[in-house]
């Protein structure tokens, strides 16, 4: 029967004893990547304004399976899936809010949008957005269903309002999380020039004027 020697025995303690506690037990980890949505290209050519508008953009209201950390991937109809290993910077509501500002100020051409909280005088029309489905599925298909309203301050009535009902074809997401994002984002681009269109009619400008 063979023997270890006592030089390789001490060998093994020494480099043992060098390792930190529980080093050999503990299998390394990949920090999750953290996204937002982007809007539209800088390079895009903006429409020259008929005229000022100013424009506050109220809470983005969304469904409470789209407000954790996780990434959602719809599998099928009723299921959800959420990626550990993909997170979203800020809350979704508050990132679609922040693109929608971000698109609609490049669209409209006018640097006087505001968020959640103006004073009357400030904003000629409110916008205001209830998210029913903002998501991807496992084949990388996007979907958006929002409906949107169109408010003259001091009104209770709407200017304007609809549902958009929205879909983006992108890369499938397994293994690949960023597409999310960017299928996310070409929707809310889409979402932002309906709105746009809407709000420059001349019907919102006469009203928001009276």
């Amino acid at each position: 029967m063979k023997s270890f020697s006592p030089f390789v025995g001490l060998l093994f303690i020494g480099v043992a004893g060098m390792l930190p506690a529980g080093c050999l037990l503990k299998t390394a980890t990949v920090p999750p990547r953290q996204f937002v949505l982007s809007s539209i290209p800088a390079d895009n050519p903006a429409p020259v304004p008929s005229e000022h508008l100013s424009l506050g953009i109220g809470f983005v209201k969304m469904p409470s399976y789209l407000l954790g950390n996780s990434m959602a991937v719809r599998n099928g109809t009723n299921e959800i899936r959420y990626l550990e290993d993909a997170l979203w910077a800020e809350r979704l509501d508050q990132c679609l809010q922040r693109t929608l500002a971000a698109n609609l100020s490049r669209l409209l051409s006018t640097d006087s949008i505001y968020l959640t909280d103006w004073s009357p005088d400030e904003v000629m029309v409110k916008l205001f957005v209830n998210v029913q489905q903002f998501d991807v599925d496992t084949h990388g298909r996007g979907t958006l269903i929002a409906h949107w309203k169109i408010v003259a301050p001091g009104r209770e009535l709407s200017l304007k309002s609809g549902c958009a009902r929205l879909d983006e074809t992108g890369a499938a997401p397994h293994g690949n999380p960023q597409v999310i994002a960017a299928t996310l984002s070409h929707l809310a681009a889409e979402f932002s020039n309906e709105l746009a269109e809407t709000i420059r009619s001349a019907r919102v400008y006469e009203h928001a004027h009276e």
